[in-house]
């Protein structure tokens, strides 16, 4: 019933930051849609501290740490590994994608068409239609 603002230890501003990284942290790391890349986004130096570093860039981007589309994390956070930390994009891609599609969706995103074929996005969705109870699956594209 009570929400910390600040303390003796810590002003308002800190306590803020501090609880966006918790939001984001549960967007990202908890909430199982970021399994591979947030392996990528961890690796080398402080997990902490990259991922503070992740929260900031991402307020900065959204300036919020709610309602943001699953779709528009992905993005941001692809694009984080690639200006921010210098990553290759097609490892972030690939890691996106795989992490896309564990989530049971079929469908390749805007920002990942430029690194994933037709023919991997056709796989994913038959992969899915093939796991959907038939009367569901028919109405998934058959393209």
């Amino acid at each position: 019933p009570y929400e910390v603002r600040q303390t003796k230890l810590i002003d308002v501003a800190t306590m803020a930051r501090l609880k966006r990284f918790s939001r984001y942290w549960d967007l990202v790391a908890n909430s199982g849609n970021f399994v591979e890349t947030k392996a990528l986004l961890l690796e080398g130096g402080s997990a902490f501290t990259g991922f503070l570093a992740l929260a900031d860039w991402l307020y900065e981007q959204f300036d919020r740490a709610h309602a943001i589309p699953l779709q528009d994390l992905a993005a941001a956070v692809m694009r984080f590994c690639v200006e921010k930390r210098g990553i290759d994009v097609v490892p972030v891609a690939n890691a996106l994608w795989r992490d896309w599609r564990r989530g049971g969706r079929g469908d390749r995103p805007a920002f990942l068409r430029p690194y994933i074929s037709d023919e991997d996005a056709r796989v994913a969705r038959r992969a899915k239609a093939n796991s959907l109870p038939a009367r569901q699956a028919r109405h998934l594209s058959a393209s």
